[in-house]
């Protein structure tokens, strides 16, 4: 009995070997990666909270969070280096986001995240973006445009909220999509808008960057990227706009989205691919004043605008496929995963030059839109004659 008293009593007495206190540690938030433009090193910044500042009874005066930066060949380096500079060491359970430049993501970023998932040190679920015409580390600073406190949680909120204008990609995904076979990744853009209204610039989200394998190859704009998302189903959220007699507009809301790809193989090694598209849209707001008096002119209103939208979701999707192909030569949306999952044996065959066969693969889009809520149509405001 005493013996099981004493195994007890060590079993709950005895606390956890690696728990840290958190007066012992640095929180980070955030973190940016550029190249040292002196020795050409990588250079790391990173976010750490500074908790005194959000106290509630006693709070000082101090911003809640401050930078540290640092310069070294690799990312264990930058880590260690860190934790010379601040009085705790780094702690990256809780990091929001990665932020890299332009310059480091041309150079392959698998080499320098090895470290993140050797020691687990950088969760997977971090949201990764890459800046354009700026600096990594300056959209770390407090942003003008931010509500938050702390621009971790500003940047965290971009991708979170992000609509089919822009890409979401975490750590995890990146991985995945960067390591397997026929198909490559696309972060968001993280870039420096300067409006006329605001004497600084604002940081927004914006576009995608295509990678092959690990490595940026070119950006996407808006519409590129929109039609990125709609083929992939990345993101399924956004607005539609479209012009619609006498200079008025119509602005449809994605309700709801599918896509497929479709392989075809013909003697043997002959490959295409169709790419179809459904979206289901709600009508948001419709600036014709004209109200549509019957059924039949309802519903031959409806069936024109599905007509257009789809020509206009085809446009699209065929520019950005043209793009992928041509300049980028960069598989970014599957096509070689869907012809791995049907025809295996005939992608064994050309999986070690797919980056050329991709770009010469025909293709045929297919789009079909329907839109609901069409009553809305109708009922536009008009005034009295």
């Amino acid at each position: 009995m005493k013996k099981l008293l004493l195994f007890l009593m060590v079993i709950l007495l005895t606390g956890c070997w690696d728990v840290e206190e958190l007066t012992e540690i640095g929180i980070v938030t955030a973190m940016a990666i550029d190249i040292d433009e002196e020795s050409e090193e990588y250079q790391l910044t990173a976010i750490y909270l500074r908790p005194s500042a959000e106290d509630t009874y006693a709070p000082s005066q101090d911003e809640p969070f401050f930078t540290v930066s640092v310069t070294g060949r690799s990312m264990s380096e930058l880590l260690s280096k860190t934790n010379y500079k601040i009085d705790r060491k780094g702690f990256y359970a809780h990091n929001k986001v990665v932020i890299v430049s332009e310059e480091v993501a041309k150079k392959g970023l698998l080499p320098l995240f090895e470290t993140f998932q050797r020691e687990q040190v950088v969760r997977s679920y971090v949201w990764l973006g890459v800046t354009k015409g700026t600096s990594a580390s300056s959209v770390l600073k407090k942003q003008k445009n931010s509500i938050a406190k702390i621009p971790a949680d500003f940047l965290s909120s971009l991708f979170d909220n992000a609509d089919y204008q822009a890409v979401s990609f975490n750590l995890l995904k990146f991985y995945k999509q960067s390591l397997r076979q026929g198909q490559n990744p696309v972060l968001g853009v993280i870039t420096l808008d300067q409006s006329e209204q605001s004497a600084e610039p604002n940081v927004r989200l914006y576009g995608g960057a295509a990678f092959s394998k690990d490595k940026l190859v070119g950006f996407m704009n808006n519409d590129e990227t929109m039609a990125y998302n709609w083929i992939t189903k990345n993101n399924d959220e956004g607005a539609l706009t479209f012009p619609y007699e006498d200079d008025k507009y119509v602005t449809l809301n994605l309700s709801k989205m599918n896509s497929s790809i479709k392989p075809k193989v013909t003697n043997k090694t002959d490959i295409s691919f169709t790419i179809e598209i459904k979206q289901q849209l709600e009508v948001a707001e419709r600036q014709e004043l004209k109200k549509a008096e019957t059924r039949k002119e309802l519903a031959k209103l409806v069936l024109e605008l599905e007509k257009t939208v789809e020509k206009v979701i085809e446009g699209k999707v065929e520019q950005v496929i043209t793009k992928a192909q041509e300049e980028f030569q960069s598989d970014i949306f599957g096509l070689g995963a869907s012809l791995r999952n049907k025809y295996p044996k005939v992608w064994n065959k050309l999986k070690d030059n797919w980056g050329q066969e991709f770009s010469e693969a025909p293709y045929e889009v297919k789009v079909e839109v329907d839109i609901i809520n069409s009553g809305l149509l109708q009922g536009s405001l008009h005034p009295n004659e």
